[in-house]
């Protein structure tokens, strides 16, 4: 085994590069999407408490003063564990990213489809106008409801008398 400065630098090189893979891995967890990604963002995020507990550890060695190989030895384990599911994860990431899309997303990017066409039909056979009409007190104006509907204030309204 190496001196202890040696392989407290080695260690902290390591440490840095684990970190930017985590952050990749995230990109790539992020562009698969979901559900597809859900389990690999689950695993990725147990990776990084996992990671930040790595990163204190060693902190707190360095902190001492001169770290004991007892307590490097143990953190060289974790780091190992954590490279070895950061793999895992990555290769998990890269066939997922790999795959065609599911069949909901097929099928969701179909019925999207279907309603803009049908939604851009409508609108070709109808113009502006909305399929029920319009309501006759919503957005219009005094003077356009008295064009429209002939109301008179003058004119008494008929009411039958009681």
């Amino acid at each position: 085994m190496n001196s202890n400065p040696e392989t407290a630098s080695l260690l902290a090189t390591k440490i840095g590069e684990v970190e930017a893979r985590l952050e990749l891995l995230e990109k790539e967890i992020s562009e698969i999407g979901l559900p597809a990604g859900y389990d690999l963002q689950k695993r990725l995020d147990a990776l990084k408490i996992e990671e930040r507990a790595l990163r204190r550890n060693f902190e707190e060695s360095q902190a001492r003063g001169e770290p004991d190989s007892v307590r490097l030895a143990r953190i060289e384990t974790l780091l190992r564990h954590i490279e070895n599911e950061e793999t895992s994860v990555e290769n998990e990431a890269h066939f997922l990213h790999q795959s065609n899309p599911s069949s909901v997303i097929l099928a969701a990017q179909a019925a999207a489809g279907m309603i803009e066409l049908w939604r851009r039909g409508i609108k070709k056979v109808l113009g502006d106008h909305h399929p029920l009409g319009s309501s006759v007190f919503v957005n219009h104006t005094h003077e356009e409801l008295v064009s429209d509907y002939g109301y008179d204030p003058a004119k008494p309204s008929s009411k039958p008398e009681t």
